[in-house]
């Protein structure tokens, strides 16, 4: 099997707070503010909001800049935004400081501007800022803003990981895999892995499952990888899709299933991955013509769900069940 391994996930959203009080409420969306994050805010609550700014309110500023970014309770209007953020910014607001450069960074009301954006997310990110932290380990990643330095990436990642952020704990763990930035050491990939796994994050999920399945970092354990691959399988990773499924189609950490081999390389396929059709075509041949009925079976309740729970199933749960 080729050993794959993801980066992690890359937020490219925005984070602010909304309330009146210090407190910082955190969300990422790329849409619209969670209904929890709106539903106390008021039109009398906007006025106050726009008093404080205008009176220099640091807070303030950015908080009502974050209601115009996503045109809630106010007219969306990513301009006005901008404005709001960058008088917040100019005070060394480390929120206001991140947001405007995720504003620059993806030219939402002013141009974008990579070169910018580093600005200001260092700025957040000498200051503590986790998110701004992040940000400046992809930056330097990528080689946005700034020349490709995976050392800096991962002294960057390195500081918003051992704040608990959960995405640089999984970039972190891909360096140490990868000898990108920092000595491989396949233990300290599976720390950090790890770390992120239990945070949620499904690309760590499934990195910390090939680690088990390959014995990297940690003693060969099947079952434990067949877990890491379940739990990133049933968050739509196609990589885990298809490691699940081999692990099925060899009865290694799971029963010998080819029905459950067979929906998930189904699955995996659904996702992009090429390989899963050469081994479905493979599986059909080992397979009965009642275990590719409850395959198909499986696969429609899978469909019927996903469309309950609103997500879209780019899935053909009717392929013909020959078995060439």
């Amino acid at each position: 099997m080729k050993l794959r391994l993801f980066a992690g996930i890359t937020s490219i959203t925005l984070l602010g707070s909304v309330g009146l009080s210090g407190q910082v409420r955190q969300t990422e969306t790329t849409s619209t503010l969670p209904a929890g994050i709106t539903r106390n805010i008021t039109p009398t609550i906007v006025s106050e909001l726009k008093r404080r700014a205008e009176s220099g309110d640091a807070l303030a500023q950015n908080n009502l800049a974050f209601l115009y970014t996503y045109g809630q309770v106010v007219p969306q209007d990513y301009q006005e935004a901008a404005k709001w953020y960058a008088a917040s910014a100019a005070q060394a607001f480390p929120t206001a400081q991140y947001n405007l450069g995720t504003v620059y960074e993806h030219g939402e009301g002013i141009p974008k501007d990579y070169g910018k954006a580093v600005s200001y997310y260092r700025a957040a990110a000498e200051r503590g800022h986790p998110l701004a932290q992040r940000k400046m380990g992809l930056m330097y990643e990528r080689g946005w803003g700034v020349p490709q330095n995976w050392v800096e990436a991962m002294k960057w990642y390195r500081a918003a990981a051992e704040q608990g952020d959960p995405s640089a704990q999984c970039h972190l763990g891909y360096g140490y895999y990868a000898n990108e930035g920092v000595r491989r050491d396949y233990r300290e990939a599976a720390k950090w892995y790890r770390k992120a796994a239990e945070q949620g994050v499904p690309e760590a999920k499934s990195n910390l499952g090939v680690m088990y399945e390959h014995g990297l970092g940690v003693g060969i354990d099947y079952q434990q990888a067949a877990n890491w691959y379940r739990a990133a399988a049933e968050q739509r990773i196609g990589e885990a899709q298809f490691n699940l499924a081999n692990l099925y189609m060899t009865g290694r950490g799971v029963p010998l299933d080819y029905v459950s081999a067979y929906v998930w390389f189904t699955l995996a396929a659904s996702a992009g991955d090429h390989r899963s059709a050469r081994q479905l075509k493979d599986l059909k041949r080992l397979m009965t013509l009642r275990q590719l009925r409850e395959s198909q079976a499986r696969l429609s309740s899978w469909q019927s769900e996903a469309r309950v729970s609103g997500e879209v199933a780019a899935l053909d749960a009717t392929q013909p069940l020959d078995r060439r």
